[in-house]
Parts: structure tokens; C-alpha cells; sequence
């Protein structure tokens, strides 16, 4: 056997084994029931940001009154 011949036999069995294993590992596994019962809904809830000192965030703030402009002459 030349090695050309070799060369394609070994391309084909390194082909065969990367596409069983591109199969097996993509396949779907099995889910587990935790127990769950939300009925499949998912609710992202953001995350509670820690804020450094001396900031604040705009809703806990005090209101401050906007005082009305004077004209000047």
C-alpha cells in the first residue's frame, strides 16, 4: 500500500470518530424533574447591585422642588 492509500484510510477513520462523537456528545440529555412546578416559566430577576459609598440610586433620593426662575432686569 502506498501512502496515499494509507493517508485516506486514516482521514475516513478520523472522520468516522469525530462525527460519532460530534453525535453523541449534541445529543439531548435527559432533564431531571427537580420538582419544579412553574409550569415552564422563566422570570429573570435583575440582580441587587451594591452601590459604593455616597451613591445613590435616583429613586432614593429626596425630591427636590424646582424653585421658578427670576427675571433679572
Amino acid at each position: 500500500m502506498n501512502s496515499f492509500t494509507i493517508d485516506l484510510l486514516l482521514s475516513g477513520f478520523t472522520y468516522v470518530i469525530l462525527t460519532y462523537l460530534t453525535f453523541i456528545l449534541m445529543r439531548k440529555k435527559k432533564r431531571r424533574d427537580n420538582g419544579n412546578d412553574d409550569g415552564g416559566v422563566f422570570r429573570l430577576t435583575p440582580p441587587e447591585l451594591d452601590l459604593p459609598p455616597g451613591v445613590c440610586w435616583p429613586s432614593d433620593s429626596p425630591e427636590i422642588s424646582h424653585k421658578e426662575l427670576e427675571e433679572v432686569h
